[in-house]
C-alpha cells in the first residue's frame, strides 16, 4: 500500500509534469509560427524580387 505522502509527492509530480507539458506545447506552437511566418515572408520578398526583375 502506498502511503499519503507518496501520493500528495505523485500528485504534485503529475501536475509539474502537466504544466511543464503545457508550457513545451506552447512554446512548439509558437516557434512553429514564427517559422512559418518567416519562411511566408521569405517567399514573399524573393518572388517579389524575381517578379520584378523579371517585368524590368
Amino acid at each position: 500500500m502506498m502511503s499519503v505522502a507518496w501520493r500528495r509527492r505523485f500528485k504534485l509530480v503529475g501536475a509539474a509534469l502537466l504544466m511543464i507539458a503545457s508550457l513545451l506545447l506552447k512554446v512548439l506552437y509558437f516557434a512553429v509560427l514564427v517559422l512559418l511566418a518567416f519562411a511566408s515572408g521569405k517567399r514573399r520578398s524573393s518572388s517579389s524580387s524575381s517578379s520584378d526583375g523579371g517585368d524590368g
